[in-house]
């Protein structure tokens, strides 16, 4: 590790840091672990194309809430989790299907910006949840090393695409996931979760951008209960009584729109164009008043 007078950067087996060691409310430098991920996402594995850079951002952004969990539990997971959740910016698609400079994703106003990072990781975390562990670190393996026994001296650092990390999934899993990551990283609009009650049912439906196939099946609390719904087609219904409530989702394993989160972050930008405003005339007042005293 250098330090450096930037924040940081990823450079294999030498690290630029330039955070000043700051404990983070996990009470260690997030940075440094973040850097030391890319040696296995960016350095080890390097993505094929600009276009596939959430495989070096999205991994390594997933390793921080993983880490937590691993260290400390869920709650520290799950609270890593919403703090990525209340950040995204969807306006451009993760993936773009054609070539791409680094300049086109890194730019929010023409590419996806932080969502390499942010959506890359919440939808690792949707794919955990939905193939199992077991099927989610092989593949990870195998992404990384092209092997799921990987041996010291047996690997060579290797270059993968988005497509490939696809195949691998769908060839441990026994399953063909590209509806799954079609909706997560070739469409900026996160798939929305639409619940109406009908008498003693619950009917569900996923609406996805593009009407998009996404058979995602979820849970639903009924009262006491947690029902696995399996969404075949993208719909599915649930018996309910008229005393019951209902939760959606209630162990946040999907990834999905949240219209309150977009009220949130509306609100912060609003407050936050306000508050540069009564700057700006706080300002002006100060040197109008200053430009008088001096006359």
């Amino acid at each position: 590790m250098v330090e450096t007078p930037h924040l940081g950067m990823e450079h294999q087996t030498i690290n630029a840091y330039g955070n000043d060691y700051r404990k983070a409310e996990t009470g260690y430098d997030w940075l440094l672990q973040h850097e030391f991920a890319h040696e296995w996402f960016g350095n080890q594995l390097t993505n094929t194309d600009w276009d596939d850079f959430w495989l070096h951002e999205g991994f390594a952004t997933y390793m921080q809430p993983l880490y937590l969990q691993w260290l400390r539990g869920d709650m520290e997971y799950f609270a890593a989790l919403m703090k990525m959740r209340s950040v995204l910016m969807l306006k451009h698609p993760v993936v773009a299907g054609r070539p791409m400079l680094e300049k086109d994703v890194s730019d929010a106003s023409r590419g996806p910006g932080n969502d390499v990072y942010y959506k890359g990781a919440l939808m690792l975390h949707t794919l955990r949840g939905l193939i199992g562990d077991d099927a989610f670190f092989h593949s990870i393996r195998e992404l990384v090393y092209g092997t799921d026994d990987p041996r010291p001296g047996q690997f060579r650092p290797r270059q993968a695409s988005t497509d490939d990390f696809v195949a691998i999934v769908s060839r441990v899993t026994g399953k063909d996931y590209r509806w799954f990551f079609d909706a997560y990283l070739r469409t900026v609009k996160l798939p929305a979760l639409l619940a109406e009650r009908d008498g003693g049912t619950l009917h569900l439906r996923w609406q996805v951008e593009g009407d998009r196939p996404f058979p995602m099946p979820v849970q639903v609390r009924i009262g006491r209960r947690v029902v696995e719904v399996p969404m075949a087609g993208g719909q599915g219904a649930v018996a309910i009584a008229a005393d019951e409530s209902y939760t959606l989702d209630p162990h946040s394993k999907v990834l999905r729109d949240l219209p309150y989160m977009a009220e949130f972050q509306q609100d912060q930008a609003e407050r936050a164009r306000a508050a540069a405003e009564a700057a700006k005339a706080a300002a002006k007042a100060a040197t109008g008043s200053a430009a008088t005293e001096k006359r």
